[in-house]
This record gives structure tokens, sequence and C-alpha cells, in this order.
């Protein structure tokens, strides 16, 4: 007997693009050729509970939604000069504008014809 069931699971799977699974603010977050490391979450998480520059330092060169890592993120997303590690807010702020900018770009290499 075929299991349809793991068919459509392995469907969604291949038709979601890397992340969009991931719930809150990890929804689309991913590295180059795969999902978020669970160390990399808890790190991100670690860093909004108490944000400092020692933490930032250590964070900033993780990728978050594929080459881009937080440091481009905040640095894209940072007012004008900003020279000094972001807010809880600021991070969240940056994580989903670099998400959204990684899929805009997938989204032009897309062809419906």
């Amino acid at each position: 007997m075929f299991d349809t069931t793991a068919l459509a699971d392995a469907a969604s799977r291949t038709a979601a693009p890397t992340g969009m699974n991931e719930p809150g603010i990890f929804k689309g977050c991913s590295e180059i050729d795969g999902p978020l490391p669970a160390a990399t979450k808890d790190a991100i998480l670690a860093y909004l509970g108490k944000p400092n520059a020692a933490s930032w330092d250590r964070l900033r060169l993780r990728p978050i939604a594929g080459p881009t890592t937080l440091g481009d993120a905040w640095a894209s997303a940072s007012p004008a000069g900003a020279r000094r590690f972001p807010t809880s807010a600021e991070l969240i702020r940056a994580i989903r504008v670099a998400v959204v900018a990684r899929w805009a770009e997938s989204s032009r290499h897309l062809r419906t014809h």
C-alpha cells in the first residue's frame, strides 16, 4: 500500500522555502545551506533577553538569511551611521528586513511562464 501522508509531507517540505516552517521571529531564517542551528537560535534569544556589546560581537557574524549575517542585517536596517549594538526590538526588525530582502531577491529569479 502507498503511504500518501508521507508523500504529502515530503511535498510540503520541498515546496516551502527554507526556514518558512520556523516559528516566531525565526520564520524565514536560514543559513545558506539549510535551517538555522539550534545554537544560533539560542544565542539570538539570549541576546534579545539581555543585549550587550560583548554578546553582539559574538553574534553578529552568524548567518540569518542565507549569506546575510546578523551584522549585515543590522547595518542595512540601522539608522545611518549607527556604531553600536542593536536593542532587542532593533535586532528583531533587522532580522525581518533581511528575511524579506532575501525572499524578494529569490522571487525576482522565479518565472511564471
